[in-house]
């Protein structure tokens, strides 16, 4: 666990390289807290049939499993690996998707560089408190049609929130994604693959579908165990999941918030791109990626084979695991507006 000092000064530096013009016609929430939704977004679940999955307590940063419940009643990913009938996680043969979270963030423009070069679209899964940072960035990303989907506001797990946090966390990057780009996304990827039942019909409520993936790069390493985990470490996996493509597709995940991950996407996309079609998570499963009807291709979902994908690279498993995604900790690092910085680092250091 980082230090408070550390947390401090990082949300410092992130908060001065994320300097924009764009102009945002709507007040948004500070980056990194779990925000408050408009009363009206409420009226939008009103009606529909919610779940009643219990909200997952968390207690230092681990998630705890219910007691004395048989199996998965409430199919909690993080937990079981439990995909709902619409959960999109992979994509057909010979097909790949490529994922990127917790952007965009200030190494996204080499990324996007390297992407430009070699005329290949990915897919942005996006937090809305680096939007409202980076919207020049994400227009970019928008414009050489990449596809941008979301990563909720602030980064949390989505189990351990109320119904109203998360219509919160939902309708508010919605809504800044749509004053950057002019069309609201329809894909959600939990942060953490942390989607439950309730969550998922929250999601459905408003028009939302939830991604998960079939493969981790587990990037986030880099920054988190620099020095330890090893770029190569990725690249072999990498190229096992090649090794596999007249037979297998599949959706990877990795991460746009770091300079290492970015790196690292530069060394091994191009084995990728040698042995799969690249596509976005919306073509691969022939589903509109925004509501308004712009993007991909027409269709419903296809078929999605019986659970998620394995690896068994020379690397550290690549494969889903309790562990997912980066953690909430390095996650909170990379977020934070100028002002919450200056009021929230004072009160993390006389905490």
């Amino acid at each position: 666990m980082l230090s408070k000092l550390v947390l401090a000064v990082t949300l410092g530096f992130a908060a001065v390289n994320a300097q924009s013009t764009f102009q945002f016609k709507e007040t948004y929430p500070v980056p990194s807290e779990i925000p408050q939704p408009k009363q009206e977004w409420l009226s939008l679940i009103s009606n529909a049939t919610i779940s009643d999955a219990p909200i997952i307590q968390l207690v230092n940063e681990e998630l705890q499993e219910p007691q004395g419940v048989t199996g998965d009643p409430n199919c909690v990913w993080t937990f079981t690996n439990c995909l709902g009938p619409e959960d999109l996680y992979t994509c057909p043969p010979k097909i790949w998707s490529h994922t990127f979270d917790d952007g965009p963030s200030e190494f996204t423009p080499k990324l996007l560089d390297y992407l430009d070069s070699v005329n290949e679209k990915v897919t942005f899964f996006v937090v809305g408190g680096q939007v409202i940072q980076y919207p020049e960035t994400l227009k970019r990303a928008f414009d050489a049609g990449h596809e941008i989907a979301m990563h909720t506001w602030s980064h949390n797990y989505m189990t351990t929130l109320t119904n109203e946090q998360l219509v919160a966390e939902l309708k508010w990057t919605e809504s800044a994604i749509k004053e950057v780009t002019g069309v609201s996304p329809r894909f959600i990827r939990p942060p953490f693959g942390n989607i439950d039942n309730r969550v998922r019909d929250i999601c459905k409520a408003l028009g939302f579908v939830p991604v998960i993936w079939s493969v981790d790069t587990n990037d986030w390493y880099l920054n988190e165990q620099a020095g330890s985990f090893q770029p190569a470490w990725i690249n072999g996996n990498v190229t096992e999941w090649a090794s596999t493509n007249t037979t297998t597709g599949g959706m990877s995940l990795a991460h746009d918030l770091y300079n290492v991950t970015v790196d690292a996407a530069l060394e091994y996309m191009p084995t990728l791109i040698d042995a799969f079609e690249l596509q976005t998570v919306g073509q691969c499963n022939k589903q509109q990626a925004y509501k308004e009807g712009a993007g991909n291709v027409n269709g419903t979902s296809s078929t999605q084979p019986n659970g998620p994908a394995s690896s068994s690279g020379s690397a550290p498993d690549s494969t889903v695991s309790v562990q997912k995604d980066e953690s909430s900790a390095t996650r909170v690092l990379a977020t934070g507006m100028i002002g919450f910085v200056l009021a929230g680092a004072a009160a993390l250091l006389a905490a």
